[in-house]
């Protein structure tokens, strides 16, 4: 399960640097864009299942402060579910093409939120897989 959530993240951290590149640009590519941004959302559903999976793996397990932070994580999880739901609906490619500059700020904040949840998800979960394996 370790490799899997690792190659997970991989993926979900290499679309948003993908779409970090686009986003520098002056005008939008709307193909590659639309490409990306697909790209981004299955990587993220992936990467969201193997988290759940392993927060129902690990909470048995854990110690009393580690149960905490698992649980604490698996219930963040509907939350950022809500967020990108939320950025995706608002911004439409028919919005993003009309309103480029507001989307690369829109997306900004949107990839900082999602690298920062990568990063708590790796400080958690990954001693905690590392030693379930063991």
């Amino acid at each position: 399960m370790l490799g899997d959530l690792k190659q997970a993240h991989e993926t979900l951290l290499a679309c948003i640097d993908e779409l970090e590149r686009l986003t520098r640009d002056d005008t939008p590519d709307q193909q590659r864009l639309a490409s990306v941004r697909w790209k981004l959302s299955r990587a993220s559903v992936q990467r969201r299942r193997l988290v759940e999976a392993a927060c129902d793996l690990l909470v048995t397990d854990a110690t009393l402060i580690e149960r905490s932070r698992v649980t604490a994580l698996r219930e963040d999880s509907a939350q950022t579910v809500v967020e990108s739901s939320r950025h995706v609906g608002r911004w439409t490619m028919e919005r993003v093409l009309a309103d480029w500059d507001g989307y690369r700020e829109a997306s900004a904040v949107m990839r900082k939120a999602m690298r920062a949840r990568i990063l708590q998800e790796q400080r958690a979960l990954y001693p905690l897989l590392e030693r379930a394996a063991a």
